[in-house]
C-alpha cells in the first residue's frame, strides 16, 4: 500500500515486501504516528532548529520524512544521502551522514524514508552543509553508526520518480542544497574538449566549469566529480543540453556544486550556444563609468546619487583601469543605510523592444538583508525620489553566494512595456555598524538597448 505524504486519513499500513525486521521497525514508527506518541515534522521545521556554530541533539519523539535524491551507486557520493520533502516541487531538503556504503541498495533514489530523530544530532559537516548525524564532533556532526541506521532510518516500500527542479545557475542558493535539479542549455567550455570528468592530478574531487549563455556572456557553475566515481574517466560531452544532479557544496563549503548520480543524467545533444552579439542591438543609452575618478563620490551628469538613510553615497571606483560605481558601508557610523543610484531618464516612446542590461558584482555580502534592488519609475520628476512610484523589476543581481569582485551579466531585461520617460534605480540597504550588513555592490556597463 502506498504511504501518503500526509497523515490525515491515518493510513499507516506497512508494506509487506520489506524484510521482517524492517516491517517491524517501520510498523512501530507508523503506529506511533497514528497514535500520536510520535510527531511528524517537516524538513523545513527540522532545519529551523539549527543553531549556528552548534550541534543540537534531538530530545523530542519526532519523525521526519523525505524522498531520496542522491545515490552512491556510481561512487560519486560517499557515506551520505540527501532527502527532499516532496518528489516534485520540494520546499526543503536535508543531508544525512551515515556509516554505510552502497546505501543505494536500501535507500535508492525516490525511496520514501522515515527518520526517527530522538537522540540524533543536527549540525554542519566539514562542507558547512546542515545534516542529520549520529554524534557530536566538536562543532561538527558525525556519521550515524550502523546500529543507529537500523534503529533510526527506515524505508517504506514506496519508490517514486523524483522530478527535477529546473533552475538557472543564478537561481542556486542554500535552499536548494540536497534537491535534485536540472540545468537546461548548459555545456562545458571549449577548452575542456577531450578532458574527462575527473582530473588525474587531483587527490579527491575535480571541479569542472559548466557554462550557459546569458545575455552577452556566459554564466558558470561547478560540476564536482569524486575520484571514486565509476565514470571519472568518461570524456566530457562537447554539445549543449541538460544536466541533472544534486546541489551540494565543495569541501570547506566555499562553493556550491552540482554532483551527478550518474552520467545518464548528462544529456548534451544540442548545438552549442552563442552569447548575444552587441552588433545586433542599437544602444539607446550607455554608461560605462570609464570616466570615473577613483574613490570620489559619484557625480556623473544626469545620474542622481541619493542617501535615503545615513550619509553614505555611491562612489566612483577604478580597478585595473576599469571604472565602475560602488556602494558599501564598511567603516561607516550609520546604523542603517539606504542609498539610491538613479539613471537619467530614458525616452521610451522613441523606439520599441527596449532591454536593460548591466554588469554587477559584490564583495563581503553575507546577509540577504544587505540587499540591492532594481526599480523603475515613470512618474519620477527628477528630484523627489521618495514621492515617486517605484516598481521593482526582476533582475539577476549578485548574492552572498557569488564570488567576490566577479562582474556578472544581468542578461537582457525586457522593459518594453513602459512608456514615457523611464528612470532606472539601484537601491541598496545596509549598515555601517552591523558587520553582517556592511558589504558592497559594484555596477558597470549600464545599457539600454533595442533590437535592430
Amino acid at each position: 500500500m502506498t504511504l501518503l505524504s500526509c497523515v490525515q486519513d491515518d493510513d499507516f499500513s506497512v508494506p509487506s515486501n520489506l524484510n521482517e525486521d524492517e516491517n517491524k521497525s517501520l510498523n512501530t514508527i507508523l503506529n506511533g504516528l497514528k497514535a500520536g506518541t510520535l510527531q511528524e515534522i517537516s524538513i523545513a521545521s527540522l532545519k529551523q532548529q539549527f543553531v549556528a556554530g552548534e550541534v543540537v541533539q534531538f530530545s523530542s519523539k519526532s519523525v521526519v520524512k523525505g524522498y531520496v535524491t542522491s545515490s552512491d551507486k556510481t561512487g560519486n557520493f560517499y557515506k551520505e544521502l540527501y532527502i527532499q520533502d516532496q518528489p516534485s516541487n520540494p520546499t526543503a531538503a536535508i543531508h544525512i551522514v551515515l556509516n554505510q556504503v552502497d546505501s543505494y541498495n536500501q535507500f535508492n533514489v525516490g525511496r520514501e524514508v522515515y527518520v526517527l530523530l530522538q537522540d540524533l544530532y543536527l549540525g554542519e559537516t566539514a562542507s558547512e552543509i546542515l545534516a542529520i548525524g549520529g554524534a557530536e564532533d566538536g562543532s561538527r556532526v558525525d556519521l550515524l553508526t550502523e546500529n543507529q541506521i537500523r534503529t533510526h532510518v527506515f524505508r517504506s516500500s514506496e519508490t517514486v520518480e523524483i522530478e527535477p527542479i529546473v533552475l538557472n545557475f543564478s537561481d542556486i542558493n542554500e535552499n536548494f542544497i540536497g534537491m535534485f535539479v536540472a540545468i537546461n542549455n548548459v555545456e562545458f567550455p571549449e577548452h575542456l574538449e577531450g578532458q574527462s570528468y575527473f582530473n588525474a592530478i587531483d587527490d579527491f574531487d575535480t571541479q569542472r566549469k559548466m557554462q550557459r549563455c546569458e545575455g552577452f556572456s556566459y554564466e558558470e557553475f561547478i560540476l564536482e566529480t569524486s575520484s571514486f566515481s565509476t565514470f571519472k574517466n568518461e570524456i566530457l560531452p562537447t554539445q549543449n543540453g541538460t544536466i541533472k544532479g544534486v546541489i551540494s557544496k565543495s569541501y570547506g563549503g566555499d562553493d556550491f556544486v552540482l554532483v551527478l548520480n550518474d552520467t545518464k543524467d548528462v544529456i548534451l545533444n544540442n548545438p552549442r550556444c552563442t552569447p548575444l552579439n552587441a552588433d545586433d542591438f542599437t544602444i539607446i543609452f550607455e554608461e560605462t563609468f570609464n570616466d570615473a575618478v577613483d574613490e570620489e563620490t559619484l557625480d556623473i551628469e544626469g545620474w542622481i546619487n541619493f542617501a535615503e538613510r545615513g550619509h553614505v553615497l555611491w562612489t566612483e571606483q577604478i580597478y585595473s583601469k576599469n571604472g565602475y560605481a560602488e556602494f558599501g558601508t564598511f567603516g561607516a557610523t550609520d546604523t542603517q543605510n539606504v542609498a539610491w543610484l538613479i539613471s537619467p531618464g530614458i525616452h521610451m516612446d522613441e523606439q520599441e523592444n527596449e532591454f536593460l542590461n548591466f554588469k554587477m558584482a559584490q564583495h563581503h555580502i553575507t546577509s540577504v538583508r544587505n540587499k540591492i534592488e532594481v526599480l523603475v519609475s515613470t512618474d519620477f520628476n527628477g528630484t523627489d525620489v521618495l514621492n515617486a512610484t517605484w516598481t521593482e523589476i526582476e533582475a539577476k543581481v549578485p548574492t552572498k553566494y557569488d564570488e567576490w569582485y566577479a562582474f556578472k551579466d544581468s542578461g537582457l531585461i525586457d522593459i518594453s512595456q513602459y512608456s514615457g520617460t523611464l528612470y532606472i534605480a539601484f537601491k541598496v540597504t545596509g549598515s555601517g555598524t552591523n558587520e553582517a550588513l556592511d558589504g558592497s555592490y559594484q555596477l558597470d556597463d549600464f545599457r539600454v538597448l533595442t533590437e535592430k
